[in-house]
């Protein structure tokens, strides 16, 4: 039998001390609320300037032409031949109509031209171009 210093039996400590367990998961919680509006969704595109005023939520549908062609909605990767039918299915299941188109700067007028054809092919009446602020432009 195993006697403590003050000369009694020992007995096992059978709790867990979980303080510091929730000091360190608050302190990660902390750190991902901070951090994480700081961090950037979408598809990276160098915008024209412009005097539009918009305001963009999550529930906004967004087709994005970067400068190498490559085209997305929202966040997903579209092949150019499924553009009709995704923005079509897209469409139903979202509470907008509106689909905002932002192109690179640098594209051709012909291309902006090209997928506002395939929009309405897939039925979409109500497009609006997204623009860089003029004075966010020059920062």
């Amino acid at each position: 039998m195993a006697f403590s210093a003050g000369g009694g039996p020992k007995q096992s400590m059978s709790e867990i001390n979980v303080t510091p367990l929730v000091d360190v998961m608050l302190v990660l919680l902390i750190i991902f609320m901070i951090s994480a509006p700081l961090l950037h969704t979408g598809v990276e595109v160098d915008l024209p300037q412009g005097n539009l005023e918009l305001e963009v939520n999550e529930n906004n549908l967004i087709l994005s032409i970067r400068a190498d062609g490559k085209t997305y909605l929202n966040d997903d990767r579209l092949h150019p031949e499924v553009i009709v039918e995704k923005v079509k299915a897209a469409v139903a299941a979202s509470k907008s109509k509106t689909v905002y188109i932002e192109g690179d700067k640098t594209l051709p007028y012909g291309k902006v031209v090209e997928l506002m054809s395939k929009l309405r092919e897939s039925g979409v009446d109500q497009v609006s171009l997204i623009t860089e602020p003029i004075e966010a432009a020059g920062k």
